[in-house]
């Protein structure tokens, strides 16, 4: 995919019950409710809550990041299009090579398989849709929902150390165990 590509529909991702569109800065709302929320960022760095400021700054590196070609989706409902209930993508880690999917649902629909849907299908744009052979999903070792995400993608323990903390686990994705899991 060209880094040029300009942000359209045909980036759109559709699963069973989810669209998935490349983050715009009409995104904000939903970067604040998530953002803001102590359910949603204890596991977050910093545990807890962030700034009005912070998340501004935040979301510009996020739509910058679509410079890539790739970058963080807001998912919505097909159910309810106008509905946003969180995000999810991969980006690549500023300094390195490696890549880390990333993903958040409002608590309200949480326990209802929409981050593990959201995250497949990112899982699935990035491996047709660019030339990244690995995906690597990052939790810390408390937050059992999204260890839990990360181990139904097939994704593996991974040896590479992407964050420094003792406190998350580090898994990998390779293309070749993705192929294989969705034969």
């Amino acid at each position: 995919m060209n880094a040029n590509t300009p942000l359209d529909s045909k980036l759109e991702i559709h699963t069973q019950r989810l669209i998935l569109s490349p983050l715009s800065t009409q995104d904000i709302d939903i970067y604040m409710r998530l953002l803001t929320c102590a359910k949603t960022t204890k596991y977050l760095p910093g545990g807890k809550p962030f700034s009005a400021a912070y998340i501004e700054n935040y979301l510009v590196e996020k739509l910058t990041h679509w410079e890539k070609g790739y970058g963080t989706f807001v998912v919505r409902l097909k159910s309810e299009p106008q509905v946003k209930i969180g995000y999810a993508g991969v980006e690549q880690i500023k300094g390195t090579d490696y890549n880390d999917i990333r993903y958040a649902i409002i608590p309200e629909q949480y326990r209802k398989g929409y981050a593990l849907e959201a995250a497949q299908g990112v899982c699935d744009f990035m491996f047709k849709n660019t030339d990244i052979e690995s995906i690597y999903g990052v939790a810390v070792k408390e937050n059992y929902g999204s260890v839990a995400i990360i181990e139904k993608l097939k994704m593996k323990p991974a040896s590479e150390r992407l964050y420094d903390s003792d406190e998350v686990l580090t898994y990998k994705l390779d293309y070749q165990d993705y192929l294989q899991a969705n034969e």
